[in-house]
């Protein structure tokens, strides 16, 4: 990109970043590998920067979209297999590109969208046009939007995997099989060592802040580690009791919004309702001054690490479990449940279970028993920080920022088709929240052996019509457990 090779073209003074390739989780000998997408083409000498294997390829997926935006890639595809992609996921940092005029420097320019960075610079149209889409191929952007020189779009063009549909069903790759020799270790870059080195400073500050805040006022908390620092809502983890338990805090910077401690508050009230059900992380010890917190029990299983090693019936009672918890909520007039894999973690020693009022019953003999945390609570900030982060488990009603008696039983048949199929709701859509709307659902009994009335009964409680749904999820479980013959 430093040539004058389009006719009207001024290169800017400002070197341009570093072009990175998109990256891929790709599954190789049963481990899930992260790392840079290789093309055919691709010089084997260049190598692939590999960043890490891991057993899941939830594991996978968490860690590429983090490198995605830690080391500024453009996007991350994840394979189904080796020539079939399931899902494509972008950089926000990449969404879009426009070529306009500017008045200012009295030219067109090529610019990612709402950003002032200036790739190139043209003096015609035409010549902008062609860098638009140099740029668009080599910085792998998902579009470039060309705008008039009143400012009206004109035209807009896509990366080409989105051309050619590449997570589409039934679209093949004839791609090579990656030698083994080009791949290597990714040290990163000196601009994301020196950026990686100024985040963890931020992180350091930012945890040494919150544990004296909270040693303050909780003399049980000794250390803080750090498992998620984005949002309006941070998590750590802490020794507790000689185990281990979660804190959720509200982001230091956010402390003095009124408006975002009222609503953690809410949440926090909504949680206690439910906090001594069988299936609902127990609260320990909760505060709104000097800071807004929480600390609650956690089991010792995230559900995903075990999504691939329960059986049929072990699933069901899983499900059952959530479906008390649901029904409990449900119950107690709390709809924004955000029930989905991140939030469930399962307790595999205590053989406990719950009846469908969700008292204590007679010892399970799975030795599995599900924990829901949250109960709304990250939902309910997004929105009131005006994040309205989108999941593929959500209900169509949550995306208009909506909730209605069966919105948890929704989200339900959402963790109920993950855990049966191994697949997440809407995988082959990229534009899932359009499928959601929709009810695009593609019906489990294509993706598992399962029973066709699987699906039918999944279909009911994922249904886009609130009033056709399961009333409740406990019923919605008994009907999924009569359609697997197995006793919930």
């Amino acid at each position: 990109m430093g040539d004058d090779t389009t006719t009207g073209v001024r290169i800017g003074a400002v070197d341009p970043p570093p072009c990175k390739r998109p990256l891929e989780a790709i599954e190789r000998d049963g481990e899930w590998i992260v790392r840079e997408y290789y093309r055919r083409t691709d010089d084997p000498g260049d190598g692939v920067f590999t960043f890490g294997t891991y057993d899941s390829r939830i594991d996978a997926m968490r860690e590429g979209q983090r490198v995605l935006k830690r080391r500024r890639h453009p996007c991350l595809l994840r394979w189904d297999t080796e020539r079939s992609v399931g899902g494509l996921y972008w950089n926000p940092a990449f969404e879009a590109l426009t070529v306009e005029y500017s008045d200012l420097l009295q030219s067109w320019v090529v610019t990612p969208k709402d950003d002032h960075f200036v790739f190139q610079a043209s003096d015609s149209t035409d010549g902008a046009y062609q860098l638009g889409k140099l740029v668009l191929e080599q910085y792998d952007f998902k579009t470039v939007e060309f705008y008039t020189r009143d400012g009206e779009l004109e035209t807009k063009r896509e990366h080409r995997f989105l051309r050619h549909d590449i997570t589409k069903s039934g679209v093949r790759f004839k791609r090579g099989q990656l030698p083994a020799s080009v791949e290597r270790p990714a040290p990163p870059p000196e601009a994301a060592q020196q950026s990686g080195s100024e985040s963890g400073d931020e992180a350091d500050q930012g945890a040494t802040k919150i544990m004296n805040t909270l040693a303050s006022v909780i003399p049980d908390i000794t250390k803080l580690e750090a498992l998620y620092l984005e949002g309006s809502v941070y998590r750590y983890r802490t020794p507790w009791d000689g185990g281990w338990a979660q804190i959720l805090i509200l982001n230091p910077e956010q402390q003095d919004h009124r408006t975002l401690k009222h609503v953690f508050g809410d949440a926090i009230g909504a949680w206690r309702k439910l906090a001594d059900h069988e299936n609902v992380a127990t609260i320990h010890e909760t505060g709104g001054e000097p800071a807004t917190w929480v600390v609650f029990d956690v089991s010792d299983t995230p559900i995903a690490e075990l999504q691939e090693r329960t059986s049929t019936r072990e699933r069901v009672r899983l499900l059952s479990g959530l479906g008390s918890a649901v029904t409990a909520a449900q119950q107690r007039g709390i709809y924004r449940t955000d029930l989905e894999p991140d939030r469930i973690s399962v307790d595999t020693t205590a053989d406990s279970g719950v009846d469908q009022g969700g008292l204590r019953r007679e010892r399970s003999d799975t030795g599995l028993s599900p924990s829901v945390s949250g109960l709304g609570l990250h939902r309910r900030m997004s929105e009131a920080a005006d994040r309205y982060d989108a999941s593929r488990y959500m209900a169509p009603e949550q995306l208009r920022q909506e909730a209605t008696p069966t919105t948890p039983v929704y989200r339900l048949g959402a963790v109920a088709y993950w855990l049966l199929t191994g697949t997440e709701p809407y995988h082959r859509r990229q534009d899932f929240t359009t499928a959601i709307r929709e009810g695009d659902l593609t019906p489990p009994h294509e993706l598992a052996q399962l029973p066709s009335a699987v699906s039918d009964c999944v279909g009911k409680a994922m249904h886009s019509d609130p009033n056709a749904r399961h009333r409740t999820g406990a019923k919605f479980v008994k009907a999924l457990a009569r359609a697997l013959d197995v006793n919930a």
